[in-house]
């Protein structure tokens, strides 16, 4: 084999070897952007999520205080059928003794 073989072999044994570690470098190099680029989408993936939560958790709190004054209302409304009733009684009972005294 001749000098020029040799260096040509050697050549190319170390083109392709350049080629395969560029290679490897270029792939890691994009993973390493895939990896990054899928954790800045998470992220705000993850920021979205939070406010949609907050969001949801204060509509709730509202929707909370919100029942809370419909339920006293109703309370209160049943305390004052309850007297209305008590009130018309006695007035049945004024009307009667009124009849009774012819006033």
């Amino acid at each position: 084999m001749g000098t020029e073989a040799i260096i040509a072999s050697v050549l190319g044994i170390a083109g392709a070897a350049g080629g395969f570690l560029q290679g490897r470098r270029s792939s890691t190099s994009d993973a390493m952007g895939i990896a990054a680029d899928t954790v800045d989408m998470l992220k705000i993936q993850v920021d979205t999520l939070t406010e949609h939560r907050e969001e949801k958790d204060t509509l709730i709190s509202n929707l909370e205080s919100r029942v809370n004054v419909l339920e006293s209302l109703v309370t209160q409304r049943a305390e004052v059928e309850v007297v209305h009733e008590e009130i018309k009684g006695v007035r049945i009972v004024v009307d009667l003794i009124a009849n009774k005294v012819g006033a």
